[in-house]
C-alpha cells in the first residue's frame, strides 16, 4: 500500500524539512510542542494537512519535554482504492482550499488516530503475520477516514462558515495555546477575522483588548501553579510569559504583590489550615 510513516523526535533545538512530493501529507504532534513556520505553534489536539507538491518546516525551539511528531504521506492513488461509492476520499481532502492547513480536532479522535499511525508503523515492520494484509488495509482506511471527519468537522470550517466570529472558540484556542506567542495576526489568520473585528468583539464580550485577556489568562494560570507548590521559574515559564521581568510587572500591577509574596502568603494560609484541623481533631 502506496503510504509512508516517518517518525520525528527532537531533544535539542533543531528544524527539519518536510516536502509532500506527489503525496497528501499529515503531521501530528504527540509531546511536546511544535512550530510551523508561517504557522506558529501546532499542539498535540491539531493536524497539519498538506496538499502535494508542499514543504513545511518543523521547528523544535526546546524546552522542559522532547518532541515527537509522525509525519504519514499517503498517494492519491491509495486514496481512490480506499475510496467507496459514498465517500470520496480524495475529493474530501479537497475541503481545505488551502495547500496547508491547520485543523483542529477532537482530543480522541486525534488520539486514536496517533494509535492508527503506531499500529501502521509496526504493520510496515512484520508484513508475514497471519492476515497482516487485512489488518493494514483496515487500518490506513480508518485512518483515512478519521482525518476526513476532522477536517470537515473542526473548528476551522464551523467558524468559517458561520455568520459571526464564536468568541467561545477563540477563548478555547488562547487557552490551549498559553505557552506560545499569541498574535493578533495569528488569530486571524486562525478564524478568517478582521483583527478588527476582533478587537472589537474583544472590548464588547469582556471589556479587555485581547492582549489584556491573555495576559489575564495567563495569571490566572500561574497563580493556580503557585498554589499547587511550582517554584516561581516554573511558574511564569508555564504560564506563557518570555521573562520573569515581564511576569513580575504584571502579577503585581494585577494581584498588588510580588509572585513570591503571594506563594509566601499561601504558604502561610496552608500552615493555618493545618493547625486548625489539629486543633479540630483534638
Amino acid at each position: 500500500m502506496n503510504y509512508k510513516i516517518y517518525q520525528y523526535q527532537f531533544t535539542d533545538p533543531t528544524q527539519k524539512r518536510l516536502a509532500t512530493g506527489d503525496n497528501y501529507g499529515i503531521l501530528m504532534v504527540l509531546s511536546g510542542t511544535a512550530h510551523i513556520r508561517n504557522f506558529y505553534g501546532l499542539s498535540t489536539d491539531e493536524l497539519l494537512v498538506c496538499k502535494p507538491k508542499q514543504a513545511v518546516y518543523l521547528e523544535y525551539s526546546g524546552g522542559r519535554y522532547p518532541l515527537l511528531a509522525n509525519w504519514v504521506q499517503v498517494s492519491p492513488e491509495l486514496m481512490k482504492a480506499c475510496s467507496t461509492d459514498a465517500t470520496d476520499i480524495l475529493a474530501s481532502f479537497e475541503v481545505n482550499t488551502e495547500p496547508v492547513a491547520k485543523i483542529r480536532g477532537r482530543s480522541e479522535i486525534l488520539m486514536l488516530l496517533k494509535s492508527l499511525t503506531s499500529q501502521l508503523g509496526g504493520i510496515s515492520e512484520d508484513k508475514e503475520g497471519y492476515a497482516m494484509d487485512l489488518l493494514e488495509e483496515s487500518s490506513i482506511k480508518m485512518f483515512l477516514a478519521l482525518v476526513i471527519r476532522t477536517c470537515v468537522q473542526s473548528d476551522k470550517h464551523r467558524v468559517r462558515k458561520g455568520s459571526h466570529l464564536a468568541l467561545d472558540e477563540v477563548f478555547r484556542y488562547i487557552n490551549a495555546h498559553l505557552t506560545e506567542d499569541i498574535s493578533l495576526e495569528q488569530l486571524e489568520h486562525v478564524f478568517f477575522v478582521s483583527r478588527h473585528h476582533l478587537i472589537r468583539q474583544f472590548k464588547i464580550r469582556t471589556g479587555q483588548t485581547v492582549h489584556q485577556y491573555i495576559v489575564k489568562t495567563r495569571l490566572d494560570r500561574c497563580r493556580v501553579l503557585i498554589e499547587q507548590g511550582y517554584s516561581i521559574t516554573e511558574v511564569y515559564r508555564m504560564g506563557g510569559f518570555g521573562s520573569y521581568n515581564h511576569f513580575f510587572r504584571a502579577f503585581k500591577q494585577e494581584y498588588h504583590m510580588t509572585p513570591k509574596e503571594y506563594f509566601r502568603s499561601v504558604d502561610i494560609r496552608q500552615e493555618t489550615d493545618c493547625k486548625d484541623l489539629e486543633k479540630s481533631g483534638s
